[in-house]
């Protein structure tokens, strides 16, 4: 509860002006002391990711944060098959990856599908480019187990934000307004794992399930509950508590946070897609569009 109400302050309130180094001292050290405490791990063995998934991330104006999750990843994951789709105003080749540039704010749904048309393996991998990977990121024991679920299409993991490590609770997640129907009932359970109809933006996914859903380049920023609706009695998602990733926000580069919040194009695109026929102002939708990011 402390960190939580510290990291607040630390964006937005009381200790803003000198939120920015302090937030990022804070991330740093708490991202020291996982790897101190990871130093006698034994080493990872993946041949299985490194042959069947890979990891697609869709990053913008933001290199030293993608930067950052590239060089976690590659801690324990050295082989593994990655795409970066930049849509920066000056994208960056990364050595080490495959990479995708788009025209400058091609939005975050764009890059999705320009990634997933690239992969080439059985299985792929979303993150976001704040995500950081820790010990707790088992990519091979994630993948053992959606093989064995041949039903499982997705199969989401615990982000856990810092510094509050905090997450979530995606039990009762909402979605846009659709008629159609779960595959199986929410709360069920398929191979052990509860279903969810909508799980964070880090999970792992069959490749050629998730095209048959994909994302909707109008859609630049408020992407996650359109992706979710639109995959509700298409796909069968899980989620894997045991399967995580810790998340450290960017709240003070000022560019990134810019963009991030111009989002009324994308609510008058999910409002003729979801809402057209419901009376009422275009303020009401968006009070209701601020819980479905």
């Amino acid at each position: 509860m402390i960190g939580q109400t510290l990291s607040k302050q630390l964006k937005r309130g009381k200790l803003r002006r000198i939120g920015k180094p302090l937030y990022e001292g804070l991330i740093a050290s708490q991202l020291w002391w996982l790897r101190w405490n990871e130093r006698k791990l034994p080493a990872f063995d993946a041949p299985l990711v490194d042959e069947k998934l890979t990891a697609i991330i869709k990053t913008f104006e933001r290199p030293e944060t993608v930067a950052r999750l590239l060089k976690s990843l590659r801690r324990f994951y050295p082989n593994m098959r990655v795409i970066v789709v930049d849509d920066s105003a000056k994208p960056i080749e990364r050595a080490g990856v495959q990479n995708i540039h788009l025209p400058y704010d091609s939005g975050v749904s764009a890059g999705r599908q320009k990634a997933l048309e690239a992969v080439q393996t059985p299985y792929v991998l979303l993150l976001d480019d704040d995500f950081i990977f820790y010990a707790l990121t088992r990519l091979e024991e994630a993948l053992e187990r959606i093989e064995k679920e041949e039903k499982i299409d997705i199969m989401g993991g615990e982000v856990i934000n810092l510094p509050s490590f905090r997450s979530a609770d995606y039990r009762h997640a909402r979605l846009h307004r659709t008629d159609t129907g779960s595959l199986m009932p929410p709360g069920s359970r398929m191979g052990g794992l509860p279903v969810y109809d909508k799980v964070p933006n880090f999970y792992i996914a069959r490749t050629q399930r998730l095209k048959l859903v994909g994302w909707d380049a109008r859609i630049k920023r408020l992407d996650h509950a359109d992706f979710f609706t639109r995959a509700k009695g298409v796909l069968l998602t899980v989620y894997n508590k045991e399967f995580k990733i810790l998340h450290a926000q960017t709240p003070h580069n000022t560019t990134y946070m810019r963009k991030r919040h111009e989002v009324e194009q994308d609510r008058m695109v999910l409002r003729m897609k979801y809402y057209a026929d419901v009376s009422g102002s275009a303020q009401s939708f968006n009070k209701r569009q601020k819980i479905k990011r």
